[in-house]
């Protein structure tokens, strides 16, 4: 906005008149309404005519300063010298004539400039009185009504509790007028317009209305209305749409300052923390002195802190709580105490509340009993909302922040435990305020029972190799069809010498795929056949051959890749198929206890899941909750099985899956490893589990030499008696399902380098029928679950 550097005075005339106060005087006393004594009044003014002309020595006011008080009651009754701050002054100038006591305990006149903050651009007062004075000359002379609809508001600090008060200033012209000393130049009305459009330009307003033409005799009322209350509330409204507005130290200190004002208490202190229910943990910022519960605990302290606290009374009640003492507060918790430790005796709290859920608590408190009150809340219903607005965009902020910090750290984190990488996150982003080479803390599980399952495409790099040799087969058959086409009619040394090459090719590849094998086949075909069969294309006999040649090659790759595709392709929806399975399974097993899942696709699909008291906050784990996933497990390989058998239809290929569990049921420790982005057994007793895992499904039956994982076959690997124990129960009840034969195969398996003394149970699945598994599961668990607590 536009406005010039006026100089100091106001560029006006500017005149004491009592002429339209006498007058008003003369007028009542005319018609009757005023007692007898008027008539010693007009004898008072006869004797005193310096009062009815324009007045330049104040001396003649402090002369005659009872009787203008006199007439003073006219504009400001005597009865409200205490209550209303109203005052006298000289047109446009802070001169006063008459002033009430309320008024002079708020102002003293002298020294406004220097205690007044006003809402002028730049706080620039001798602005808005000249611009004022220009409206009032438009609408007296130009017949032109045009107010100024924002309110002059005078902002006053106290020095002695350093607290704002708000004044909106009222003025009345009624005993002013305004003298033009010449003839008023015309302003058009376009002109008129724009003037409002640069209100305050004033270099531009006084091109059209000159100051020397103008003089302001008489003088004017200003009143001053408290509306701090008004004007507090809606700055801080102000100050909560910005930015960070809770979280910079400076906003947050300038809130807390106009709530000092806004309840007339300096002692005031405002604290603020939103919880992350999604993650059932309290935050608040930390590293400041900003955002931060007034109850000084760490900035990742768990909810249950709270626990029969008051404020655990106000977030669920979803209420304001206020304890004028909490030296009487009755059975104080863990944060009374932390409270009364930081000198905090009176607290205010209300709930901050979004969609009728509640995500933080805005506290107010001072070490004072008393000061704030049940009364002192609907202070700050108003404002409320802006804090839960605030609150929640730097929530989502925050949440987006630590969510990238655990994305460059952490890559993808499982949802069950992304709260303890929330945790973390936060005390990361908190450090690298200070430290930017700070590092995210370790992350360990312990006491966690872990599940393995695999489904494995039977001799997948078999099959594989057999289709990479069929294709480059019929690849090579081809070249050398078309380049013997070629040599016939061109009869080009250089085209023989490639045939030969190619036919070695051919032998080489009829022995069987070798390792590099399909590296040097590839590159023999783009570089030394391809570019020849190109040098022909344009050759009219030879054209069609070479366009029958291309038919036959992928457009993608080049070369023949009519059998590698229909494997790639029959791998995926076999892949495809097990992983859908194993999330819609994965849904129900995290309702019956929340763990962390992983599952990995290769040619096949292999899953680890880890269940246990560590990974969820607030619910205990016992033996009962892993027979439930043990039997989950089963249930979920065998509709795999199912599955895969009503797939086979479908495929290009004869292919089939074998499938393998192993059951652990020692607890382990898993760390987060930050530089493989996932997670691994801790510790070197824990170490074993990892290579059990890694090296079963290659076993073989002892002396027998027969693979431990076969078509249409469960594996069972365990080392612990009570788990044999355990899979003999489940096995039969699916045998009375009829979803297994009943055949059980008791196993000793050959040692493996680092695991040995394994065992496996080996189940034979039953046919199909129409019907899934998956209709009878919940049936299943239930009977499962009634039979465990008969043991």
């Amino acid at each position: 906005m536009q406005h010039s550097t006026l100089p100091g005075n106001f560029p006006f005339r500017s005149k004491l008149s009592l002429k339209l106060l006498i007058e008003y005087w003369e007028q009542t006393i005319a018609q009757g309404n005023v007692p007898d004594f008027a008539k010693n009044m007009m004898a008072y003014l006869d004797d005193a005519p310096e009062l009815r002309g324009p007045i330049e020595d104040f001396a003649i006011v402090e002369k005659h300063r009872t009787f203008i008080n006199f007439l003073m009651s006219a504009v400001l009754p005597p009865a409200n010298q205490d209550t209303e701050r109203a005052a006298a002054i000289l047109p446009f100038q802070f001169k006063s004539i008459y002033s009430t006591r309320a008024f002079d305990r708020t102002l003293d006149m002298k020294r406004i400039e220097e205690m007044v903050v006003t809402n002028f651009p730049d706080n620039h007062m001798t602005l808005g009185k000249t611009v004022k004075a220009c409206l009032l000359i438009l609408e007296k002379f130009y017949g032109c009504k045009l107010d100024m609809d924002k309110p002059i508001l005078f902002t006053l600090r106290d020095p002695k509790t350093n607290l704002d008060r708000v004044y909106k200033v009222e003025i009345s012209h009624q005993f002013c007028e305004i003298i033009c000393t010449t003839t008023p130049k015309p302003i058009e009305k376009h002109v008129l317009k724009f003037l409002m459009e640069k209100i305050y330009d004033v270099d531009l307003w006084l091109q059209y209305i000159r100051p020397e033409d103008y003089e302001f005799q008489g003088f004017i009322e200003m009143r001053l209305i408290d509306v701090t209350e008004q004007e507090m509330l809606s700055s801080i409204k102000y100050d909560l749409l910005k930015k960070n507005a809770v979280v910079r130290e400076e906003s947050f200190s300038a809130i807390q300052q106009k709530l000092r004002s806004l309840f007339g208490i300096e002692e005031i202190k405002l604290g603020i923390a939103y919880m992350d229910a999604s993650n059932n943990i309290i935050l608040n910022n930390g590293s400041s002195q900003c955002w931060k519960s007034l109850a000084d605990r760490p900035s990742d302290r768990p909810c249950d802190d709270y626990t029969g606290s008051v404020y655990e009374r106000s977030w669920i009640e979803k209420r304001y709580v206020t304890v004028e003492n909490l030296k009487e507060y009755p059975f104080p918790s863990k944060v009374e105490e932390a409270l009364l430790a930081n000198g905090i005796n009176n607290i205010l709290l209300a709930p901050l509340i979004d969609e009728g859920e509640t995500i933080g608590m805005l506290e107010l408190a001072t070490s004072t009993p008393g000061k704030l009150n049940p009364v002192s809340a609907h202070k700050v219903e108003n404002v409320l909302p802006m804090f839960t607005a605030a609150v929640k965009r730097v929530k989502e902020e925050m949440s987006t922040e630590v969510r990238a910090l655990i994305q460059e750290e952490c890559t993808a984190i499982h949802p069950s435990v992304q709260w303890r990488f929330f945790e973390a996150g936060v005390k990361l982003m908190n450090q690298r305020r200070h430290d930017e080479k700070a590092i995210m803390e370790e992350i360990v599980f312990k006491d966690v029972y872990p599940l393995f399952g695999l489904s494995d495409v039977r001799n997948s790099s078999i099959e594989r190799n057999n289709a990479i040799q069929k294709d480059f087969q019929q690849n090579l058959k081809l070249a050398k069809d078309l380049l013997q086409k070629i040599y016939e009619q061109k009869k080009l040394p250089l085209v023989e010498e490639v045939i030969f090459k190619t036919e070695e090719q051919q032998q080489k590849i009829n022995r069987g795929l070798a390792s590099g094998d399909e590296s040097n086949v590839i590159e023999f075909l783009k570089t030394e056949i391809h570019p020849l069969i190109q040098h022909f294309e344009e050759d009219d006999e030879l054209k069609k051959h070479i366009v029958r040649y291309r038919a036959h090659l992928d457009p993608i790759f080049g070369v023949v890749y009519k059998r590698r595709k229909a494997f790639e392709e029959d791998l995926a929806l076999i892949n495809r198929t097990i992983g859908d399975h194993l999330d819609e399974a994965e849904v129900s097993a995290q309702e019956m206890f929340p763990h962390y899942f992983e599952k990995y696709k290769t040619d096949g699909v292999e899953f680890t899941l880890y269940v246990g008291s560590a990974l969820v906050k607030g619910k205990p784990f016992d033996a009962f909750y892993l027979k439930n996933f043990h039997l989950w497990q089963l249930v979920t390989m065998v509709e795999i099985h199912r599955k895969m058998e009503a797939l086979k239809p479908r495929l290009k290929n004869h292919l089939d899956i074998t499938q393998l569990m192993l059951v652990y049921d020692q607890p382990i420790s898993i760390r987060f490893r930050a530089d493989e982005k996932q997670f691994d057994v801790d510790g070197a007793y824990d170490i074993r589990y990892e290579i059990v895992k890694k090296r079963i499904d290659k076993a073989h039956i002892k002396n027998t030499g027969e693979r431990l994982t076969q078509p249409g076959k469960i594996a069972i690997v365990y080392n612990q008696a009570k788990v044999e124990e355990e899979y003999r129960r489940y096995f039969h009840y699916l045998a009375g399902k009829k979803l297994i034969t009943g055949e059980v195969e008791d196993l000793e398996l050959e040692e493996l380098p680092g695991a040995t003394g394994l065992k496996a149970l080996r189940i034979q699945l039953a046919e199909p029928e129409k019907e899934f598994i998956s209709n009878q599961k919940d049936d299943l668990l239930k009977d499962i679950e009634d039979a465990l607590r008969l043991h």
